[in-house]
């Protein structure tokens, strides 16, 4: 397939020098490789749309181009062309080619009808095949013989260009829907078959090749996008299907020489006399194979010149999606001709593409020749050319392009292990902690590839294997990136492609060597990351993968989780207690370590006999109740042996300490509060040992329930007291006590545990009310631990509401009814402390931990709103600032607005006009004049606030009805000041009404008339407003948002309505708003 072969193709009289055509495309491809600028310059012409016309090398006398004819030597059309229109006629049906695409079917049959249609008459089969490329684009038009006949390509397609369909932009290429759904995929494979069907003869007739290839590249070359795009598709297939043909046709040739090289040795052995008519046959047909493997490479250079050279930068991005990727399926099946600095230069300079999809297609066709090692080495001057491009594609913007490029490079280190620099693999290492974990796993094989390629499989002799020192490399890697808090992320990185994360013998030799001293913290960090991994499945907060099916994993995923839990048990169990021990000192370790056997397989214990073990595990747990009074590592202690506990084998060993713990704590919160009820003061050492009690008292309550310790009334005591006498921490941990123990107590009855049940729903019912009254004297009285106690509130209120009392009858006692006081305290908590400026006087990290307490606060708030404890009405405060916190709390209010509106849709919505309402008059307030001027800045953002509001109703208005129509209702009533049926002669609230103007558009057509009607009834009562009045523009604004506006008509409606009143009233002062419009339409 030498371009340089001066072989020509006859079409009508018109000589076509397929080889040499494309101008500058065939000097770029005749350029010397080893030059590097010549090769991938970047072209100077625009990048988008060049058109350019193919050259003839053919001229009539006097420059003419001669009108078109039948081929030179072609078949006879004997016969007429009246069949044409009836064959073009077919394929706009559900028959024929386009049929068989559209509908699916058996493409060979068809193509094997087809055939035979074109061996009797090829004028008509012909015509109906030029036809099926022209439905297939979405043309109405039909293609006659007489068009073929007479005229050029170039002028059927314009012919054509007018039959188009304008009304749509939509063709069969974009089209959705059942019907269309596969059409591309079989349209190509129709392609591909046609031509697999027709390569041993038809083919290399010269007139149905080149008369399909003349059309594609015309209509590639059209204006219009339909043509263009299909017309690039089709070609681009017809292609790789020549490809394949050459393919077959290299291959008849190889076994051709073989077979004449074998009936030479015999003619030779036979001393060379005689005739072998079977050499000659084969001599033959070695011309034949070589005459049909140039007409097919003629064919091909001349697609790729006329077609791609031109659409590979078509300002459609699938258009040059399309050249790319069958691009790189030529260079993978065909490599020894396509893969070339030639061709490739094409990949690279798309690389640079603005869409994304172009860009992933470039990387998608790459990948598969760096990962083929016979070929790799052509790809040497293609990598140092675009390096820097391809390194720099890993920080793309589009995330599943990022990962393919991650990939890449991992492919391109193993075929040039010198080519990145460490500058080139920094900013791939990094991604390893990205919250894509497709890039992140991405990021991992790379770093397995370029740190960890001989890593031993998991369960080696860690004392023989090489995997300590990979794994030190591993750590040293964690430190190096600083991301200390984040080694969940580097484990969900590699351990599905690295076995050193999950070489536990690795982790116990290394703990146990003192060269690793200075990193155990860290080497503990990343083991305990891998073991919750391993033995649980779950990925990190933010790299949870959507997953499909069943939620639940399948019996598969549950032995391997299983296997990997008896893996682990093995190794840790004996090794845990021993490294409580030894780190019990440094909380960090210990945090880390301590929660270890909730993912141990607890049969382990007596299935291995190591029932010895569980005993040291909780003597090792008692040293860490006493070393660390902190709640939450008191709170792991918790969870660890009421999860041994749950299990019989372990249960008996665990038992006893459990109860030993546990009743210690609560005598010595005991002792500590009697202690401070006698001496009014106490020292530090005092203070200190009754904090250390609560704070246990608090951790094993988590999880261990204590309720029947009679401690509950000791916590009433002490936050009974007046403020100061007991420490403010203590007071915050007594009522976080006494919430779990509420929760304890109702469990016990859900779940029918209490021997006597009635004095328990007493008992309960006491305890509820004597929560929430030091509940409520804390909030009034205290100014120190507000936050706390206003969350156990909350907890406390979600638990004890009327819903509880929907489960059971018996239960209604149980209930806590709130009063007005009550709730208005809450709310003024939430709006004081949530909605304010944040100080400036901290530092960073103070700042992000206040706001995340604020978060906090206003969560645990909408969830009395969304659960019905509160009325959604209450929640109008939180939508009145829902644009002007939108940045910090825009998450938490939407999802509280969405779940009321699911919720109650009526109420909701009046919630949402109370909210616009507030705003209103928070900002007529703070006006120096009676009415809200409605051109301020402070009422566009009203304005705004509305907008936004009403966005939330979505677009099903017959849904919306009665809400969209109360609130208008309710927005005229405030508006107009309207009370006892009549209007207020001197509103002042009126330019409130082009606040709610922003929902006029989500009404239906019949209740826009009734809410003009209501309007102007009420607005009689203010009499005749003079046009010359600040309230006319609003009223007249809303009045006219009411009416049925003429689809056409784009003016805003403040526009339109103030020009009603420009030729009386003066003209106003432009403003950022747009009000400027008046001056315009007086001019």
């Amino acid at each position: 397939m030498d371009s340089s072969t001066p072989n020509r193709m006859t079409t009508r009289g018109i000589v076509r020098n397929y080889a040499e055509l494309g101008g500058e495309s065939s000097r770029n491809n005749s350029t010397e490789v080893d030059n590097n600028d010549g090769v991938f310059r970047v072209p100077t012409t625009p990048f988008r749309g060049r058109k350019r016309k193919v050259p003839l090398d053919g001229l009539g006398e006097g420059g003419e181009i001669p009108k078109r004819g039948r081929p030179r030597g072609g078949i006879s059309t004997r016969g007429g062309r009246g069949g044409a229109r009836r064959s073009g006629g077919k394929l706009t049906e559900d028959g024929g080619l386009l049929g068989a695409v559209k509908h699916g079917g058996d493409f060979k049959k068809v193509v094997e009808e087809w055939i035979n249609n074109y061996e009797a008459n090829p004028d008509d089969a012909l015509t109906e095949l030029l036809q099926f490329f022209l439905s297939s684009s979405g043309c109405r038009g039909k293609l006659t013989g007489d068009m073929l006949l007479k005229l050029e390509y170039s002028e059927i397609v314009r012919h054509m260009t007018e039959e188009f369909d304008e009304e749509s932009g939509d063709y069969p290429m974009v089209m959705t829907g059942a019907q269309w759904k596969r059409f591309r995929g079989n349209f190509s494979q129709m392609i591909m078959t046609l031509v697999a069907e027709c390569k041993h003869s038809i083919i290399f007739n010269n007139q149905m090749m080149d008369s399909v290839i003349q059309l594609l590249t015309t209509l590639a070359d059209s204006q219009v996008r339909a043509f263009r795009h299909t017309a690039t598709f089709a070609a681009m297939t017809l292609s790789s299907a020549l490809v394949d043909v050459t393919l077959e046709l290299v291959e008849n040739k190889a076994k051709n020489e073989r077979q004449i090289e074998a009936e030479q040795a015999k003619l030779k052995a036979m001393g060379g006399s005689g005739n072998n008519d079977k050499l000659d046959v084969l001599i033959a047909r070695k011309t034949e194979l070589k005459e049909h493997a140039q007409d097919v490479s003629d064919m091909l250079q001349y697609i790729f010149k006329s077609v791609f050279v031109h659409r590979y930068r078509d300002c459609l991005p699938d258009i040059r999606s399309i050249c790319i990727n069958e691009l790189g399926k030529w260079m993978i099946v065909y490599p020894e001709h396509f893969l070339d600095d030639s061709y490739l230069k094409y990949i690279g300079w798309s690389l640079h593409d603005k869409m994304p999809e172009v860009r992933f297609k470039c990387l998608e066709a790459l990948l598969p020749l760096y990962n083929r090692q016979e070929i790799v080495g052509k790809l040497e001057l293609f990598s140092n050319k675009f390096k820097e491009r391809l390194v720099s594609m890993v920080m793309d913007k589009h995330l599943d392009t990022a990962v393919k490029a991650c990939e890449l490079m991992s492919a391109i280190y193993r075929a040039f292990p010198t080519l990145l620099t460490k500058d080139d693999c920094v900013p791939i290492y990094e991604l390893v902690y990205t919250n894509y974990r497709p890039l992140a796993v991405a990021a991992g094989e790379f770093l397995n590839v370029k740190v960890f390629p001989n890593a031993a499989p998991a369960g080696s002799d860690p004392k023989t294997s090489q995997n300590k020192e990979l794994l030190l490399d591993l750590i040293r890697f964690f430190i190096e990136g600083e991301c200390h808090e984040h080694g969940a992320y580097l484990v969900d990185a590699l351990i599905d492609s690295n076995e050193i994360v999950k070489d536990w013998g690795s982790y116990i030799e290394l703990l146990k060597n003192d060269e690793a001293a200075q990193c155990d913290a860290q080497i503990i960090e990343i083991m305990c990351c891998s073991i919750k991994q391993a033995a649980t499945g779950d990925h990190p907060v933010g790299r949870a993968m959507a997953k499909r099916g069943p939620q639940a994993a399948n019996s598969r995923e549950a032995r391997q989780l299983a296997d990997e839990r008896t893996k682990i048990s093995e190794v840790f169990i004996p090794q845990l207690p021993l490294l409580l021990q030894t780190y019990i000192a440094d909380r960090e370790k210990v945090c880390n370590l301590v929660v270890l056997p909730l993912y141990f397989q607890l049969e382990m214990y007596v299935a291995g006999q190591l029932t010895q073990h569980a005993a040291e595990l909780m003597k090792a747990l008692e040293n860490v109740v006493e070393r660390h009074p902190d709640r939450d590592v008191l709170a792991q202690v918790a969870e660890v042996i009421n999860h041994l506990s749950s299990y019989s084998g372990t249960a008996q060993v665990t038992e006893t300490a459990r109860i030993k713990l546990v009743d210690g704590v609560a005598l010595q919160v005991g002792l500590q509060v009697d202690r401070l009820e006698k001496d009014e003061v106490i020292d530090e050492d005092d203070e200190a040992a009754m904090k250390s009690a609560f704070r246990k008292l608090v951790g094993f309550a988590s999880h261990i329930d204590t309720g029947k310790k009679d401690v509950f009334d000791r916590c009433i005591q002490v936050t009974t007291w007046e403020e100061g006498r007991a420490p403010s921490e203590v007071v915050q941990l007594c009522v976080q006590y006494m919430c779990l123990v509420l929760n304890w107590d109702l469990q016990r009855i859900i779940h029918d545990i209490e021997p006597n049940r009635n004095d328990a729903l007493k008992k309960l019912s006491k305890r509820v009310a004597n929560f929430f009254t030091c509940c409520e004297q804390i909030m009034m009285e205290h100014v120190s631990g507000l936050e706390t106690t206003y969350l156990a509130m909350c907890d406390a209120l979600l638990i004890f509401n009327e819903h509880l009392a929907e489960r059971n009858d018996n239960w209604k006692g149980l209930v806590f009814k709130m009063d007005q006081k009550l709730l208005r305290r809450l709310k003024t908590y939430v709006v004081d402390n949530v909605f304010s400026q944040a100080s400036t006087q901290f530092d960073q990290q103070e700042q992000l931990e206040m706001m995340m307490k604020r978060r906090r606060l206003l969560a645990n708030y909408g969830k009395l709103v969304i659960y019905g404890v509160l009325p959604i009405g209450e929640a109008a405060e939180i939508f009145e600032q829902y644009v002007k916190y939108y940045q910090d709390f825009g998450d938490i209010m939407k999802m509280i607005i969405s779940k009321c509106r699911d919720a109650e849709m009526l109420s909701t919505a009046s919630a949402v006009g109370k909210a616009l309402q507030m705003a209103y008059e928070r900002l007529r307030s703070t006006s120096k004049t009676p009415h809200v001027d409605p051109l301020s800045e402070d009422f566009a953002q009203l304005h705004e606030l509305a907008r936004r509001l009403s966005s939330i109703f979505g677009n099903d208005h017959l849904r919306n009805r009665e809400s969209i129509a109360k609130i208008h209702r309710d927005g005229i009533i405030f508006a107009l000041e309207i009370s006892g049926g009549r209007a207020s002669k001197n509103p002042t609230n009126v330019s409130f009404l082009e606040v709610i103007q922003e929902f006029s558009q989500k009404l239906l057509r019949q209740d826009k008339e009734c809410i003009r009607r209501y309007l102007e009834k009420h607005a009689l009562a203010m009499g005749r407003i003079p046009t010359e009045s600040p309230l006319w523009s609003s009223y007249a604004l809303y009045k006219d948002s009411l009416k049925e506006r003429n689809p056409d008509d784009v003016s805003s409606v403040r526009s339109f309505s103030t020009s009603i009143a420009s030729s009386k009233a003066p003209s106003v002062t432009p403003t950022k708003r747009g009000r400027s419009s008046r001056n315009r339409m007086e001019e």
